[in-house]
């Protein structure tokens, strides 16, 4: 479970690089339903992206292993996200 925590932090600490203005509103818009939306609403926001079915099973997986996380560790998980496109290093 931490490995999910850290796979979707690193992923976004790579969008938040000194080269780039802005974090790919998509990406954010991903994680977070990743981490706080239903299954469902999680695999509509991949569609536009045409997933193949293994990232579809893939992606399912993960979203599965993330809802296992207590409301309050998910919760943590998004302000330490906010907190990472806040920091200077994302500026």
């Amino acid at each position: 479970m931490k490995l999910t925590i850290a796979i979707v932090l690193v992923t976004l600490t790579l969008f938040c690089r000194p080269a780039s203005t802005e974090v790919c509103p998509s990406l954010l818009y991903v994680l977070g339903n990743l981490i706080a939306g239903t299954p469902s609403s999680y695999e509509a926001t991949l569609e536009p992206f045409s997933p193949d079915e293994d990232m579809k099973e893939a992606t399912s997986q993960l979203k599965t292993l993330i809802d296992t996380l207590s409301p309050k560790a998910k919760d943590s998980v998004l302000e330490l996200m906010m907190k990472i496109i806040q920091s200077p290093e994302c500026a």
